[in-house]
């Protein structure tokens, strides 16, 4: 006969996501308990980030600036919702609508319920390649080469619905997704499609980069 676990035994339930975080990363960084969805602190978010960058304290402190700046307008650009991230903190749970929002013009792998749609998932594989990782292993992937073909592909499709400042929004997300958790390849740096994978579906990153993170909370 199975007894009830003690509380201390049990295991804490997951944090909830918002469909209104429409961010892949960050919705992995809410599950994963290293930021909190409602509200924030800039510095903390920034911490966060840099740290999951990881890479020389250059290009951890360029990251963690630009994520800064894009916490600190993500939830509108009045005055008063900017100050607002600035006192009270960045709310992960309420970009939806918000001006990086691009309403259909991206992946379209989130709907607007925060679901996977696993054709549009599915469709990544049609810009990917055979890629070699640094240890010999051969995977699915996305490289800088292959991301700009999808992310053009993306825009061209939105024709009749999107935004010129669409396209710009989108080089603030796959490629840096590629600078945070690619891995290390054999011509340069690639996002796994089966990390992807994890990261849509299951809202979980990368072990290094969760690593990377831990790290840096620990010191």
């Amino acid at each position: 006969m199975r007894t009830k676990p003690s509380k201390r035994e049990e295991t804490p339930a997951a944090p909830e996501v918002s469909a209104n975080n429409p961010c892949p990363f960050l919705r992995a960084l809410v599950a994963g308990g290293h930021i909190d969805g409602h509200r924030e602190p800039l510095a903390h978010v920034k911490g966060v980030i840099a740290a999951a960058r990881g890479g020389t304290p250059v290009e951890q402190r360029k990251v963690g600036y630009a994520s800064y700046v894009i916490a600190l307008v993500a939830n509108g650009l009045w005055p008063a919702d900017v100050i607002g991230n600035c006192a009270g903190g960045f709310a992960a749970d309420e970009l939806r609508g918000g001006p990086f929002d691009k309403q259909g013009a991206g992946s379209c792998i989130l709907d607007v319920n925060g679901c996977v749609v696993e054709a549009q998932l599915a469709r990544l594989d049609e810009f990917a390649l055979n890629k070699t990782d640094v240890f010999g292993a051969v995977e699915r992937g996305l490289g800088a080469r292959e991301l700009r073909q999808m992310m053009n592909a993306n825009f061209e499709r939105a024709v009749g619905a999107r935004r010129r400042i669409d396209r710009q929004l989108m080089e603030g997300e796959w490629p840096v997704l590629l600078l945070v958790m690619g891995k290390p390849g054999v011509g340069g740096p690639f996002l796994s499609l089966a990390e992807l994978r994890l990261l849509f579906a299951d809202r979980r990153l990368p072990e290094r980069v969760i690593a990377r993170i831990e790290a840096d909370a620990s010191t």
